[in-house]
């Protein structure tokens, strides 16, 4: 029995650092229930948007977030602290009731396993307008990844990024060497001024 989790956690810890994900959606569930959709913008930021009803109110909430992403363990381990704004409608059918929007802010940790991203988060929300000012949410999400860089993609960026580490390198030590040449280099005592 121990022999067969231990297979199944090497299986899962290789699949989760082996895959890297741009397009991912599904479902988000907690003190409502909604849709969301990520996309990978640069290389560890994400523009997340989240359809949100809520269990306490008859109300639909619109949520656009930026999202910075920091890998923890490896990069299929993410903690990540974001901000946009929101918009609520609601359906209660009521003339009086303002719909609110603002700006939402977002903290939560991510794991990423094959094509599935679980995640846990807390999204506090401040309304510019409506009854209330504050409100706070958590919910686990589950998406499933719609687009991943292929290996060979991430070769290529791996090959491009030395290209360009060693590239620097060169221009750095030609660099050393012109400053060599003219003499603004290091100050040698016998050099003739």
């Amino acid at each position: 029995m121990k022999k067969i989790l231990l297979a199944c956690l090497v299986c899962l810890v290789t699949g989760a650092t082996a895959q890297s994900y741009i397009s991912a959606g599904g479902l988000r569930l907690g003190t409502g229930v909604g849709f969301t959709f990520q996309q990978k913008v640069a290389r560890r930021t994400t523009i997340e948007a989240i359809i949100n009803s809520s269990f306490r109110k008859d109300r639909i909430q619109l949520s656009l977030l930026g999202e910075q992403h920091f890998p923890l363990l490896s990069r299929r381990f993410n903690f990540y602290l974001g901000a946009g704004p929101h918009k609520s409608w609601n359906l209660d059918g009521e003339a009086t009731s303002s719909d609110p929007f603002g700006v939402s802010f977002v903290m939560g940790g991510e794991m990423t396993i094959r094509r599935l991203i679980l995640s846990y988060d807390f999204k506090p929300s401040i309304n510019f307008q409506g009854e209330k000012v504050l409100d706070l949410h958590t919910a686990l999400s589950l998406r499933y990844v719609f687009y991943r860089k292929t290996l060979r993609e991430r070769m290529k960026a791996n090959r491009e990024r030395r290209k360009r580490r060693r590239a620097r390198k060169r221009k750095k030590r030609q660099r050393e060497r012109d400053k060599r040449k003219d003499g603004s280099g290091f100050p040698w005592p016998f050099r003739k001024d």
